[in-house]
C-alpha cells in the first residue's frame, strides 16, 4: 500500500493548528494524521526558518508550503505494507483472550511481537475495533462535560418539506443548514433547495454574519461538500471547505460515520426546527421562508428556556458566548472550484470551458486544478506548476513560455514579435523581416518571416546575411531561391563571377 499523498493546503492547516497552540494529538485526532508525519512536516518547517511555536502565522505562505511539500517528496520512499488482516486474523482468538483478560492494547502488542509478529500499533487497535466485537462497546453513552463559550459549534442538514419555487413553478423540497452554538444553544436555520457546496458555504457565512462571529471548532455531519469520504478512522476533507475553514479561521471536526451520537446537539434541533418551525406554515418562496426563519430564531426559539441548559439562549448569547467567537470579517469570500484535469498535447487543459496552458514536460499527466474569479492554480501531485488570470468560458489564456524554445517562434502569430527576433539574429535579417511584415495585413507573410528565422537558426546569421544582400541586388524576393542559395553555398558567389568562370561576356548588348 502507497503511503497517502498530502496536498498543499492539508499541510498549511497542519501549521496553522500549530501555530494556534494546538497539540499534536489533537491535531492527529482531527486531521487523522499520524502524529510521525506532523512532526515531519514540523520539523522541515523549522529546517526552513519557520518555527509554528515562535513565529507568527502570518508567515505561512505558498512559497514556504511548497518548499516543505518538495523537500518531503524527495525524501519519500515507496513502501509496501501487508494486510493487517493477514497477519492478525489467525490469532483473533488469542486477542480476544487477552481482552477479556483486562490487558491494555499495548500489553497485547508486546506479547504478539515477542512471538515474531510484525505490524504497526495503528494497524492492530484498527483490526480490533472492525473484527472483535468486545472490543467495540458501542452501546455505552457518555455525557461530555459542557463545552466553553464561543468554542464549539455543530452543523447539520434537514430535511423540512415542500414550498413553492417560482422560478419552476412548482412544489420542490426545501433543506435547513442548521448552525447551532454548543455553549448557548443559540441557533441559525439557513433554508436552501440544494444541498451544494455553494450552499453550504452560503448558509455558513450567513450563519457567521448573523452571530457576527465565528467558533473555534465546527463539527460537521458527513455533509459531501464538506467531506469526500466520510471514515470513523481516514475520512478525506474536501479542499474547497478546507480552504474555505482557513479563510474563516475555525477547525473541522468530521463526525463519525453513521453516529447521530457525535452531534447531539444539533441533531435534536433539526425535528424541533422542522416540527415548530416549519410544518403548519404556509410560506409563498423561498425568500419568504428565509426571512421568517431569522425571525424565529431570534424571537421563539431563541427565547425560549432549553430544555438541558435551562437557560435562554439568545440571552446566554449576548451575555457570555458572543464576545468568545472569532471575529467575523464582512468581506465576500470567493468560492473556488477544485476539478482534476489531463493536459493534451497542445499543452492546454480545459477547465469551466476554458483553456489555460501548461509546461510541456506535463503533456498527457492529470493536473489539480483551483479557479476562482481572478486566479486559476494548477498543481501536480501537490505542487503548484502554474498560475493563470482567469478568463472567461470559450477564451484561452496561453504563456507561449510553456512551449519548447524552438517552436516558440511559430505560435506567436505576432509581427513584431518576429522582428525582434530577427534583429536579434542581425541587422540585415530583422530589417528584411521587417520590411516584409510592413503593412496593415501582414499575417499572411508571417510563415515566410518564420522561415527565414528558421534559416538563421540552421545556418547561421552571417551566411543568412549574405543571402539576404544577394536576393535584394538581384532583386529575388522569393524565399526557396534564398534556401537554394544556402544548400548550394552560393550565397557569396556573384553573378559576375559565375559568367567569368564559363567565359560569357558580361558586357552589356550594343544597340544598333
Amino acid at each position: 500500500m502507497a503511503f497517502r499523498k498530502v496536498h498543499m493546503i492539508e499541510i498549511k492547516e497542519l501549521l496553522i493548528r500549530l501555530a494556534k497552540g494546538e497539540s499534536k494529538r489533537s491535531i492527529s485526532r482531527n486531521l487523522k494524521t499520524h502524529r510521525t508525519t506532523i512532526n515531519k512536516y514540523l520539523t522541515t518547517s523549522i529546517s526552513l526558518g519557520y518555527n509554528p511555536s515562535k513565529d507568527n502565522i502570518n508567515k505561512i505562505t505558498d512559497d514556504l508550503i511548497e518548499k516543505i511539500k518538495n523537500i518531503s517528496i524527495n525524501k519519500a520512499k515507496l513502501a509496501l505494507s501487508v494486510p493487517r488482516n493477514l497477519i492478525l486474523l489467525p490469532y483473533k482468538d488469542e486477542i480476544e483472550k487477552y481482552i477479556n483478560d483486562g490487558l491494555k492494547g499495548s500489553k497485547i502488542i508486546q506479547l504478539l511481537k515477542r512471538k515474531g509478529i510484525k505490524f504497526e500499533g495503528s494497524s492492530f487497535y484498527r483490526f480490533v475495533n472492525s473484527s472483535c466485537d468486545n472490543y467495540k462497546n458501542k452501546n455505552i453513552t457518555i455525557r461530555l462535560p459542557e463545552t466553553e463559550p464561543g468554542k464549539y459549534g455543530q452543523i447539520d442538514f434537514g430535511r423540512l418539506g415542500r414550498i413553492w419555487d417560482k422560478d419552476i413553478s412548482k412544489n420542490r423540497i426545501v433543506y435547513a443548514l442548521i448552525v447551532t452554538l454548543c455553549y448557548s444553544r443559540h441557533m441559525y436555520v439557513y433554508v436552501t433547495f440544494r444541498t451544494d457546496m455553494t450552499e453550504v458555504i452560503n448558509g455558513c457565512e450567513e450563519a457567521f454574519r448573523y452571530f457576527e462571529g465565528v467558533p473555534l471548532l465546527i463539527i460537521f455531519d458527513n455533509l459531501r461538500p464538506v467531506i469526500n469520504r466520510g471514515d470513523t478512522y481516514n475520512p478525506r476533507l474536501n479542499k474547497t471547505f478546507l480552504e474555505y475553514s482557513q479563510f474563516r479561521g475555525f477547525t473541522i471536526d468530521p463526525a463519525n460515520v453513521s453516529s447521530p451520537k457525535g452531534k447531539p446537539i444539533v441533531e435534536r434541533a433539526v425535528p424541533y426546527v422542522r416540527d415548530n418551525f416549519f410544518k403548519g406554515e404556509r410560506f409563498i418562496s423561498l425568500d419568504d421562508c428565509r426571512e421568517r426563519a431569522i425571525n424565529w430564531c431570534t424571537n421563539i426559539a431563541g427565547k425560549r428556556i432549553h430544555n438541558t441548559t435551562r437557560k435562554i439562549p439568545i440571552d446566554t448569547f449576548m451575555n457570555t458566548e458572543k464576545d468568545c467567537l472569532l471575529p467575523f470579517k464582512d468581506e465576500r469570500y470567493d468560492l473556488p472550484y477544485w476539478s482534476i484535469c489531463k493536459v493534451h498535447p497542445d499543452h492546454h487543459i480545459r477547465f469551466k470551458n476554458s483553456l489555460y496552458s501548461v509546461p510541456t514536460k506535463y503533456i498527457s499527466k492529470s493536473v489539480e486544478v483551483r479557479g476562482d474569479s481572478a486566479i486559476v492554480k494548477i498543481y501536480h501531485e501537490g505542487i503548484l506548476i502554474k498560475i493563470h488570470k482567469t478568463v472567461q468560458a470559450g477564451r484561452r489564456s496561453t504563456d507561449f513560455s510553456d512551449y519548447p524554445e524552438n517552436l516558440t517562434p511559430y505560435a506567436l502569430r505576432n509581427p513584431n514579435y518576429q522582428i525582434s527576433e530577427g534583429y536579434k539574429r542581425g541587422e540585415k535579417i530583422g530589417l528584411y523581416i521587417e520590411s516584409l511584415l510592413n503593412g496593415p495585413y501582414p499575417w499572411h507573410r508571417l510563415r515566410t518571416a518564420q522561415k527565414i528565422l528558421r534559416l538563421a537558426d540552421k545556418y547561421g546569421s552571417d551566411r543568412l546575411t549574405n543571402a539576404l544582400n544577394k536576393a535584394e541586388e538581384y532583386c529575388i524576393t522569393d524565399i526557396r531561391r534564398i534556401d537554394n542559395m544556402l544548400k548550394n553555398n552560393t550565397e557569396n558567389i556573384k553573378y559576375y563571377d559565375t559568367c567569368m568562370n564559363n567565359n560569357i561576356n558580361t558586357s552589356p548588348p550594343v544597340i544598333t
